[in-house]
C-alpha cells in the first residue's frame, strides 16, 4: 500500500504515517485522476488526496512506499489541512508548547487533557511571574496580586483556571467541549495580559527584541 508522511491533523502527531485503504478514478477524466483514502497511522483517523497518473504504473493503493516518490503519480491536493496552532506572543518557550498543547487537545476532541494543560499553563506563569513566591498555586496567585503584578479581575480569571482545571482533574464525567473552550480562552486572556502585552510595549521601546525562549 502507498503512503504518505503528514502531520495529523486530527491527533497532530508529527510525521505519521497516513496508509491508503481505498481509492476511485474519475470516470471523466483523462488522464486518470483518483482519490485516495488515507488512514493515519497513530489515530486511524481518515485523510483523503487526489492524485494524476501521469504515467503508466501502479496505482496508489498498489503502490508500495512513499507516493511521492512514485514517478507515475503527480499529488494534486489533499485535505483536511493540518490547522496550526498559535500561541500568544513573547511567552516563555516552555508556556508556549503547553498552551499549544491544551489548544491542541481542544481540537483533537481531549478535553480533559485540554483543560488540565490550561490549568499547568496557569501554574507555570504563575511561578515565571514571581520565582520568589511559594507555597500553593492559590497562595502564589494571591501573592501576584498583592505585589501588584496583576489586577483584580486576572487574580479571578487565574482562580477561575485553578479550581476548573484542578475539578478537570479529579471529576469522574468527562470535560465538556465548551468547559474546555472556556478555560483555554481564559488560559489565553491571562499570558496576553501579562505576557504578550507587557513584550509588546517593550518590543516597541526596543524594537530588536525577540520573543524569549
Amino acid at each position: 500500500m502507498g503512503t504518505l508522511t503528514r502531520d495529523c491533523p486530527h491527533c497532530h502527531s508529527a510525521n505519521s504515517t497516513f496508509s491508503t485503504f481505498g481509492e476511485y478514478a474519475d470516470p471523466n477524466k483523462s488522464p486518470k485522476v483518483l482519490t485516495v483514502a488515507l488512514r493515519c497511522g497513530a489515530c486511524h483517523e481518515g485523510y483523503m488526496a487526489r492524485f494524476l497518473m501521469i504515467a503508466a504504473g501502479n496505482t496508489p493503493a498498489k503502490y508500495s512506499g512513499d507516493l511521492e516518490g512514485n514517478t507515475s503519480l503527480k499529488l494534486l491536493d489533499e485535505y483536511p489541512e493540518a490547522v496550526a496552532v498559535e500561541a500568544p506572543r513573547y511567552l516563555p518557550g516552555n508556556i508556549e508548547k503547553f498552551f499549544i498543547q491544551a489548544s491542541n487537545g481542544l481540537i483533537s476532541g481531549s478535553h480533559d487533557a485540554s483543560a488540565m494543560m490550561s490549568r499547568k499553563v496557569l501554574e507555570v506563569a504563575v511561578k515565571k511571574l514571581n520565582p520568589e513566591g511559594n507555597g500553593t498555586l492559590y497562595k502564589r496567585i494571591e501573592q501576584l496580586h498583592a505585589n501588584g503584578q496583576i489586577t483584580d479581575d486576572l487574580k479571578d480569571w487565574a482562580h477561575i483556571i485553578r479550581d476548573d482545571g484542578n475539578d478537570a482533574a479529579h471529576e469522574e464525567d468527562p470535560v465538556t467541549l465548551e468547559f474546555a473552550s472556556e478555560l483555554l480562552s481564559f488560559s489565553e486572556l491571562f499570558l496576553m495580559y501579562t505576557f504578550t502585552m507587557p513584550g509588546m510595549v517593550k518590543a516597541k521601546k526596543t524594537p530588536e527584541i525577540e520573543p524569549e525562549e
